[in-house]
């Protein structure tokens, strides 16, 4: 019907924006998400504790609401959210001859570690202004009755 007429539409110019914003280059995209590599560098980190590995774990699922995945490669999203896990359980993890992190990401990557963690973080700060935006930035619901992408809708609410 019509609905899905001007849905289907403002579906393809948005498809259209995101291909022109990527530069059509979607070969980069890393088919390998952070979560492939949380377990096994917790376990080289010799980290015993379950439930650092479980934040870690719960901080990739919140990577996937960002655009992180096309800004950095798995590795440096994966050691971010081991990086605010052990920061949560209050766990240190070497920083000497070199950061524990350079030996899965290189060296000279603290500024990429440091912009992830903060992306993560944001995502569940309320006063973030920027998540705030993007949460109500969804096209409202074409439909008389409340839909499960408006924002204000039941859904929404839960997972506040």
């Amino acid at each position: 019907g019509p609905v899905y007429a001007e849905w289907r539409e403002k579906l393809l110019d948005m498809e259209n924006v995101i291909l022109r914003e990527l530069g059509f280059t979607l070969h980069w995209i890393p088919d390998s998400h952070p979560h492939k590599f949380i377990l096994y560098f917790v376990r080289v980190l010799e980290i015993e504790d379950k439930e650092v590995a479980q934040k870690a774990w719960n901080y990739c699922n919140d990577s996937c609401r960002l655009d992180l995945c096309v800004r950095y490669e798995p590795e440096v999203i994966a050691c971010a959210a081991i990086l605010m896990a052990c920061s949560y359980h209050n766990l240190d993890l070497p920083l000497t001859p070199r950061p524990w992190w350079a030996v899965f990401i290189g060296p000279k990557r603290s500024q990429d570690l440091s912009s992830s963690c903060n992306s993560i973080l944001a995502v569940g700060d309320e006063q973030d202004l920027d998540n705030r935006r993007a949460k109500y930035a969804f096209i409202p619901s074409l439909l008389k009755e409340p839909s499960f992408n408006d924002p204000e809708s039941y859904l929404w609410s839960v997972a506040d």
